[in-house]
């Protein structure tokens, strides 16, 4: 597998690497198997050699719903290695989900309404880990439209079940804070009206690590762990433990 890799992307957004974070008991996040990032839709063909040459990537999982992918018909040079995974039913709509999220939790993202995901995306999550379970899926993109919720919330699942430290769950979410202006960039040029002055709309969609600090608490009081949250929504242990297998350095 390719070393590390971190770097600027032209046309995608708040990309970057999911390792090496130390974990609890010993060993590290394996190097070169897990990367994060917004929409690849303005994906340059330097981004698309570096994705296939120099990271040999395999997967593209892409969590947004089609209602967001309408919204951006053209497909991109990576297509055919995506597996599509909307982390929310098909049937209901981007509007009446946020509509149904904003009455349940008010406007905006909060740890509340990350883990409600969990009751409403349960078998999206099990499908997004038999995937992670197959050796044949890395190395593996995770991706939405921004790369912060959906992907932090799958992701901050991901690192709990191998072990990482919430603290380092935590400031791994809020390393999106640094790709604000090219998510902002990114929503304007799909067509989107973004409403609030520009510090009110950074506000809206940072990333503070206390929000996903709070989130993996929620997810342990009621679950235990990444690990009973799973095991609740029948993904079965040897699964888990194939996940850590790949995906732990020790």
């Amino acid at each position: 597998m390719t070393a590390l890799t971190s770097r600027d992307l032209d046309g995608i957004h708040n990309f970057r690497p999911l390792a090496p974070y130390p974990l609890r008991g010993g060993g590290a996040i394996r190097q070169g198997m897990v990367y994060r990032s917004g929409a690849l839709d303005l994906m340059t063909d330097a981004d698309l050699t570096y994705l296939t040459t120099e990271i040999r990537l395999s997967t593209v999982l892409d969590l947004r719903h089609p209602d967001e992918l309408a919204m951006w018909p053209l497909e991109h040079a990576l297509q055919g290695r995506v597996a599509p995974l909307s982390l929310f039913p098909e049937h209901v709509t981007v509007e009446g989900l946020i509509e149904e999220l904003n009455g349940l939790y008010g406007t905006g993202p909060s740890p509340e309404r990350y883990f409600h995901y969990l009751s409403v995306g349960a078998e999206r999550f099990a499908r997004a880990f038999d995937l992670f379970a197959n050796e044949a899926t890395y190395p593996v993109l995770v991706h939405c439209t921004a790369g912060k919720d959906r992907t932090g919330v799958l992701l901050g699942l991901l690192m709990d079940l191998l072990g990482a430290h919430e603290d380092d769950i935590a400031a791994e979410y809020g390393l999106s804070d640094a790709s604000l202006d090219r998510l902002i960039a990114y929503l304007q040029s799909t067509g989107r009206v973004l409403e609030g002055s520009r510090e009110e709309i950074r506000a809206r969609l940072s990333t503070p690590p206390e929000r996903m600090a709070g989130f993996i608490r929620l997810m342990r009081n009621r679950y235990g762990d990444a690990e009973g949250y799973l095991r609740s929504i029948d993904v079965p242990p040897p699964s888990l433990a194939r996940v850590r297998e790949l995906l732990t350095d020790r």
